[in-house]
């Protein structure tokens, strides 16, 4: 019980200073992307290539130092909100917490939906150019951020009852049904685009399409959601290599294999398969999962990016990590310890006596510079989730039950 109580206080005072540092700037900050937002670089030459791609690049690997030079500024991201809101819908569950925060939150998500959608989705506060010649404006829609957003104001509904937040994310789920391609689509499999304005065919993007569908089927009660959910879970499986794990996508250049999309992945599969009962994937889940133990982990609890090779060890990989391992506490008796393991060494060495999380640790350097979405929204996501199972002493906390039941248990 000491031990327990030792590490709940140790994540707590993470939370509670991580808490104070991003409210601080009202949850606005930098991103690995965002170098086109620099007042410098706004004319169409500067979206054109390689420069475009040289200017992103550039300001992954230079922090703050080129974002204070092009005068780059702070900006708010829909996914950070969605992913904020959550967290502290899973401190609400444990604790005594206000709805106020999470109705704040809910605004900003309704300021921040994508412009000239007839549904609410949502995309990233940055210009993005990829080196083959896809264009995303800033706030443009897509399935990642839209599902991240969706899924937190259910959170919200679960927790809080909240009706108008209901009426958000079954909107958000018509944008990923009505607006997104179907890269793939075929009596038994589907595969959700990125976006409305391509064809990808990006394993954890559909996947994630999927498990909104089956939490927003409202326990079957949408019969065509529940189809589109389990022919997208299909397709994610019958993509899963022999060993257990995924390629990055289906593209050329997709053949990577990492953590933190591994576990998108195996949390995808575990949301249909709680949302629906369905237990057809279970041996994708297991076999995904044991893979992901054995590969991506040191032994001291360090995650690596990629499955063949330690660094950098990321931020996002450690966030992951812990949302990955809580979500498996009622499979694996071993997860709840080891989402207290790699939350223990993130806390030792990729945090600042500020509070805020570092962005990578190489095998010479780490890099301190403190992306608001990518290190910190996600940090706080996952220790709010870890301090929720300490609270309950590594009992399963989920909020999968469908729509309607969540909200009138909530109003009985």
């Amino acid at each position: 019980m000491h031990k327990q109580q030792t590490a709940s206080s140790c994540v707590g005072e993470a939370l509670e200073t991580l808490q104070t540092w991003m409210q601080s700037s009202d949850y606005a900050g930098y991103e690995p992307y965002d170098m086109l937002n620099s007042p410098y670089l706004k004319g169409r030459w500067a979206r054109r290539q390689p420069l475009a791609t040289l200017m992103i690049q550039s300001g992954k690997h230079f922090g703050m130092g080129l974002r204070r030079l092009f005068r780059v500024p702070a900006s708010k991201n829909p996914k950070t909100i969605g992913l904020v809101m959550s967290a502290y819908c899973d401190l609400a569950s444990c604790r005594q917490e206000s709805d106020s925060e999470a109705r704040y939150l809910k605004l900003e998500l309704q300021r921040l939906r994508s412009p000239h959608e007839q549904y609410f989705c949502w995309g990233y506060d940055w210009d993005y150019v990829a080196l083959r010649g896809t264009k995303l404006t800033a706030f443009s829609p897509n399935c990642i951020a839209t599902y991240f957003c969706a899924n937190a104001l259910l959170d919200m509904a679960a927790v809080f009852g909240d009706l108008e937040a209901v009426a958000m994310a079954k909107s958000a789920g018509q944008f990923l049904v009505q607006r997104l391609n179907r890269s793939v689509d075929t009596k038994e499999q589907i595969c959700f685009s990125y976006s409305p304005n391509d064809h990808t065919r990006i394993y954890n993007n559909s996947g994630l399409a999927g498990a909104l569908l089956a939490r927003l089927a409202d326990g079957g009660q949408q019969t065509e959601y529940l189809t589109l959910a389990r022919r997208s879970m299909r397709y994610l499986a019958d993509q899963q290599r022999p060993d257990g794990s995924w390629t990055y996508g289906a593209g050329r250049v997709q053949n990577w294999i990492d953590g933190f999309h591994t576990g998108y992945n195996l949390c995808a599969l575990l949301e249909y398969r709680r949302a629906t009962g369905d237990a057809s994937f279970d041996p994708n889940i297991d076999c995904g999962y044991e893979f992901y133990k054995r590969s991506f982990f040191r032994e001291d609890g360090a995650p690596k990016y990629f499955n063949d090779r330690v660094y950098p060890i990321d931020i996002h990989s450690c966030a992951q990590a812990i949302l990955t391992f809580c979500a498996f506490c009622d499979r694996d008796p071993e997860a709840f310890a080891l989402a207290q393991r790699t939350a223990h060494w993130t806390i030792q060495n990729m945090r600042s006596p500020e509070g805020y999380f570092f962005y990578q640790h190489h095998r010479l350097r780490t890099d301190r510079t403190p992306y608001m979405r990518w290190g910190q929204a996600w940090m706080f996501r996952a220790l709010a989730r870890l301090q929720a199972f300490l609270a309950s002493e590594g009992g399963n906390r989920t909020y999968s039950a469908g729509v309607s039941a969540a909200v009138n248990a909530h109003s009985a």
